[in-house]
């Protein structure tokens, strides 16, 4: 880890920034982005995200915590492979967009289409007979006839395109509403399964967790389960991160060591001090 500060550079597992004016979440925020010039480190896991910044007052979810710490071990759960499958299945559920409502438009303004040039036909035809019956010429009524009998012929034409554009976005819309479904559906178990493996994960790791807590110098109750745990939320923190396998730096605000390098030997972790 290095951390550019001032044109100096400190660099090691147990950086003490506690004079430097950084506030610890610019920090946090330096390790978690990789082309950032004032912190150097390996990327952070998904563990960083719980236990990655320890302060006082903040929120932790424990038991996903704990399976984040699980993972970061690369143990994996009995729902694992369940929920592999299903990954794999709602990533082969393609569910297209179909523009249904388009569709329709155009449907409709062909129908209107074809009905002002029918409505036209017939004036004209109309026109044509009067003129016929009261002996005038009617050469131009026949020219006007005979564009507006075609002119309603291609129209006619592009409505049966459209009607027919029509009733395939139509069935198209249906397939994919099933397949969203289908995909909604496959994700519910998913989550699931999710939920049922952090919550595995996490009461396997809480023996773990309760010999962590005991070896820091903090205060807390672990109980039986994550669900037991009685204390500070930071407390909990640096004991998930006492247990999981972290390559990026832990930030640590208020904590209970006098050094980085007592911080360090505890967590077995990188960290720096604010």
């Amino acid at each position: 880890m290095k951390v550019a500060l001032n044109g100096t550079v400190r660099q090691g597992q147990a950086v003490d920034l506690r004079d430097a004016p950084l506030e610890a979440a610019r920090i946090v925020a330096a390790i978690r982005d990789p082309d950032g010039p004032l912190v150097s480190c390996p990327p952070p896991g998904p563990v960083h995200s719980f236990v990655g910044h320890v302060e006082s007052g903040m929120h932790l979810s424990l038991r996903a915590a704990l399976a984040a710490a699980a993972r970061s071990r690369a143990i994996r759960s009995e729902y694992d492979d369940a929920i592999d499958e299903l990954d794999r299945r709602i990533e082969a559920i393609a569910v297209e967009q179909v523009d249904l409502a388009s569709a329709r438009r155009r449907a409709a303004s062909a129908g209107a289409d074809v009905a002002a040039l029918r409505e036209r036909v017939a004036r004209l035809r109309g026109r044509l007979e009067a003129d016929r019956e009261a002996g005038r010429e009617s050469g131009e009524s026949e020219a006007e006839l005979r564009d507006a009998i075609a002119a309603l012929s291609e129209a006619e034409t592009d409505r049966l395109a459209a009607e027919q554009a029509l009733v395939a976005a139509e069935r198209d819309a249906r397939a994919a509403r099933d397949a969203r479904d289908r995909r909604l559906s496959l994700v519910d178990d998913r989550d699931n399964l999710a939920r049922q493996a952090r919550s595995a994960l996490a009461n396997r790791e809480y023996p773990r967790f309760r010999r962590a807590l005991a070896s820091l110098p903090v205060e807390g109750r672990a109980g039986d389960g994550p669900g037991e745990f009685d204390g500070a939320p930071a407390a909990a923190a640096l004991a998930v991160a006492r247990i999981a396998r972290l390559h990026a730096p832990v930030v640590l605000a208020d904590g209970p060591f006098s050094s980085p390098v007592v911080a360090r030997a505890a967590l077995h972790a990188p960290v720096v001090l604010v």
